[in-house]
């Protein structure tokens, strides 16, 4: 989140980071080039994907600008079914502004009505800073809100607000294809109610972040600015299947890379908030990377696809259920495993305690193995 400081391109590091809310990031330095590795981990609370030799940061997509008020007295045609238009007037009344308040600056971001009683879905990031937190409905409505939990490790935060009735959106229940329509709306630079349109550029892809990296993300070219955090993407059924978090981009603004939280992973965590105020994460322990013909050559495996452990924690989940450096697991719980984000991001969204049967192939044959997922270790 920005402050009310002059607005300047975020540092390229090797890994993104977060200007310090007191003042303005400094300028991008010339020279670096950017470069994603497979090496991948679910060794930690969400399954997270350790990304190396990231040398193009993610800048988080949040605001200060002060929003302007939208025109009125305006004539609006009636949209065509299906258009983004219809898409926009379906689920605009459902994404709201989020205000920050606070000591280390004033901010803003987005946030999806997730309850009709007053809960409302958000970025973690968009929250961290602390201060009072107000958010503007749709219709001009602002009201304080209250933070029911926040959880780092996915990057969102849940919030409620005192009204009753408020318009829900319909939530997906299936991950959207590349190439898919995406429709991105929030409140970039505090400007409510903006949309965007593109399409669903890719799936499961991993972030690293200046928290834990995220993993079993859906990247979008629909343009996402600072301000959409915590905003929605929709589907061309108008139907929620993320909600937007980061963009990446040497200039902290829209370069056609932006990455959304999928559905599955919005649910899992913002029912456990709702319900304890804090969220569990699974833990299976292994450290591995996405099978392609290269490291299928290395270890002498005949699959096509799947995720290559290269290493299983000691007293792990994984250790204990004879998981062994060189496996390829295939599926898990029954569903294919295709890469290792896929592995990431299916662990992310089980319930600690879950016994789960693991399809791995080892030494020319397929084993099944089962394993009672942890919760992930402190620290």
């Amino acid at each position: 989140m920005s402050t009310d400081a002059t607005e300047a391109p975020p540092r390229p590091i090797d890994g993104p980071t977060l200007p310090p809310p007191s003042a303005p990031p400094a300028p991008p330095e010339p020279g670096d080039r950017p470069g994603w590795a497979r090496t991948a981990t679910v060794a930690a609370a969400i399954a997270a994907v350790v990304s190396a030799g990231v040398a193009v940061p993610v800048t988080w997509a949040l605001a200060g600008d002060e929003p302007t008020p939208a025109p009125t007295g305006t004539q609006h045609a009636e949209p065509a079914p299906g258009s983004v238009a219809d898409i926009a007037a379906t689920v605009g009344p459902s994404v709201a502004r989020v205000s920050i308040t606070g000591p280390q600056g004033n901010g803003s971001g987005s946030a999806v009505i997730y309850r009709s009683d007053g809960y409302l879905v958000t970025n973690a990031h968009v929250v961290a800073t602390g201060g009072q937190v107000t958010v503007t409905l749709p219709d001009g409505t602002t009201l304080p809100a209250e933070v029911v939990g926040a959880d780092s490790l996915s990057d969102l935060a849940v919030l409620r607000v005192d009204a009753e009735e408020l318009p829900v959106p319909t939530y997906a229940d299936t991950t959207p294809a590349v190439g898919d329509l995406a429709v991105a709306i929030g409140s970039p630079f505090g400007l409510d109610g903006s949309v965007t349109s593109g399409i669903v550029s890719a799936v499961g892809r991993s972030v690293s972040t200046p928290g834990a990296p995220l993993v079993d993300m859906i990247q979008t070219d629909a343009a996402i600015n600072p301000g959409n955090s915590g905003g929605a993407l929709v589907d061309a059924s108008g139907r929620i299947v993320g909600i937007n978090t980061a963009i990446l981009s040497r200039t902290g603004t829209n370069n056609g890379i932006g990455f959304a939280i999928p559905v599955a992973t919005v649910r899992t965590v913002a029912d456990q908030l709702i319900e304890t105020g804090q969220v569990e994460h699974a833990f299976l322990g292994v450290q591995g990377v996405t099978l392609d013909p290269g490291v299928a050559q290395r270890y002498g495996l005949d699959a096509e696809s799947g995720a290559v452990i290269v290493a299983v924690e000691p007293d792990s989940p994984a250790a204990a259920a004879g998981l062994r450096e060189g496996d390829t697991v295939v599926a898990f719980d029954d569903r294919p495993v295709g890469s290792m984000e896929e592995l990431a991001g299916a662990v992310q969204r089980s319930e600690v305690g879950r016994t789960v049967p693991l399809t791995v192939l080892r030494d020319g044959r397929e084993l099944t193995l089962e394993t009672t997922l942890a919760e992930r270790p402190a620290g």
